[in-house]
C-alpha cells in the first residue's frame, strides 16, 4: 500500500522538471545553411559541390556528465551526372567545448537517401560517422565545419547492384534562437 505513492511521486517530480532536470543545458536550437564538397564512390561521378539546411538542437534525454549530445537534422542536394541524390539525416555529435565558444563533436547518424544513377531511382537507407567543430561568434552566430561519410545499402542501377556510399566536408553558417 505505502509503495504506491513513492513512484507517483517521483514521477511528479520528473514531470515537474525536478533536480535531474535541472542540470540539463538548454536546448540552445540553431538553423544553418551547408555548403562543401562531396566525393562519391560512384563510377563517373566526380567530386562536387553539395548544399543543404540543418537544424540543431541539445539532446534533452540524454547528457553525460562532460560535454553534451547534439542533434542535427539536415537536408542536402547533390547533382553531377550520372549522381543525383537528395539526403535527410538526422546525425547525434558528442561534443565537448575546447575553449570558450569553439566545440569539437564526434557521432553516428541515419538517413535516407533519395539516390538517382543513370536511368533508375531508389531510396537508399544510410548510416553515416563523421566529426564537427562549431565556432561561436559575436550574437547567436555561429560558422562551423564537418566531415562525415555516408554508407548506402545498395540497389540495381543501370542493372547492376551499387550504393552511393560518399564523403562530405561541409561548411556551415548559421544562428542559435
Amino acid at each position: 500500500m505505502h509503495r504506491i505513492p513513492i513512484p507517483l511521486a517521483c514521477a511528479a517530480a520528473l514531470l515537474a522538471g525536478g533536480p535531474a532536470m535541472a542540470q540539463q543545458p538548454p536546448a540552445d536550437p540553431a538553423i544553418a545553411v551547408l555548403g562543401g564538397v562531396l566525393f562519391p564512390d560512384v563510377p563517373r561521378a566526380d567530386d562536387d559541390l553539395v548544399y543543404g539546411i540543418e537544424l540543431s538542437a541539445n539532446c534533452r534525454f540524454i547528457q553525460p556528465a562532460r560535454g553534451r549530445v547534439r542533434h542535427h537534422l539536415s537536408l542536402t542536394r547533390y547533382n553531377d551526372s550520372p549522381l543525383k541524390m537528395t539526403s535527410a539525416e538526422l546525425n547525434s555529435h558528442y561534443t565537448v567545448d575546447v575553449a570558450p565558444d569553439l566545440a569539437l563533436g564526434v557521432g553516428p547518424g541515419i538517413g535516407y537517401a533519395r539516390t538517382n544513377i543513370g536511368n533508375d531511382d531508389h531510396g537508399l537507407w544510410s548510416f553515416q560517422v563523421g566529426g564537427s567543430m562549431h565556432y561561436r561568434t559575436a550574437g547567436n552566430l555561429f560558422l562551423g565545419l564537418e566531415a562525415r561519410y555516408q554508407f548506402t545499402e545498395s540497389a540495381r542501377f543501370d542493372g547492376r547492384r551499387r550504393d552511393a556510399d560518399n564523403m562530405r566536408i561541409l561548411g556551415k553558417a548559421g544562428f542559435h534562437f
